[in-house]
């Protein structure tokens, strides 16, 4: 299994670094199929794939090879500009600023808000937003206070009316169990009696 998974993995890589080899030859399998036209790809000295009349050519021979010395560059860069090597600590995803705090996180709103935007006739949001200059200028702000809300249209439209239903009939129900001992054996009796009834005549 192995193999056959490292032939197709070999195979990529051949297709994608060389395909001056293997685009020609699908080319003439396909030439005459279905009315096409005659049609070839040429193959340069360059090693790169051109298409017929020259309307555009592509090496990817060349694109690999250019990869292969940008990351050969990468360390030689490196090692004569003496980049620092030494392990850092500092806090993760901190962008730069020094003094980070939890207030300044991302919170779950943000990921919240494009759904609250597509789905606003549903959640109908409300926002407010309160701005408190500073006495001396209105150029300074002392304080912001940004609030909003979301209607809970199904809390109110279908559980509130329903956890209200299921409140009143349990509260007619509760004046069946007064706490009275006598009262329940009553309640067993008529019942006993009811069932016997039942028994007899059905």
């Amino acid at each position: 299994m192995r193999l056959g998974m490292g032939i197709l993995a070999l195979a990529c890589i051949g297709l994608g670094l060389a395909p001056f080899v293997v685009v020609p030859l699908i080319g003439n399998v396909l030439n005459g199929l279905g009315g096409l036209p005659y049609t070839s790809s040429a193959f340069t000295l360059n090693g790169s794939v051109q298409t017929p009349s020259g309307f555009g050519q592509m090496s990817t021979t060349l694109l690999g090879l250019g990869l292969l010395v940008l990351f050969a560059l990468v360390p030689l860069v490196m090692w004569i500009s003496r980049v620092n090597r030494r392990s850092r600590l500092s806090d993760s995803w901190g962008c730069g600023r020094v003094g980070q705090t939890p207030r300044m996180e991302y919170t779950a709103t943000s990921f919240a808000e494009p759904l609250r935007r597509v789905f606003s006739q549903i959640y109908r949001p409300t926002k407010e937003l309160t701005v408190d200059f500073h006495p001396e200028s209105k150029y300074f702000v002392q304080s912001i206070e940004y609030k909003s809300e979301i209607t809970p249209l199904f809390e109110r439209m279908i559980y509130e009316p329903f956890l209200r239903l299921i409140q009143a009939a349990a509260h007619q129900i509760r004046r069946l169990q007064m706490g009275s001992l006598h009262l329940y054996v009553l309640y067993v009796t008529v019942i006993l009696i009811v069932l016997l009834l039942a028994a007899r005549w059905f």
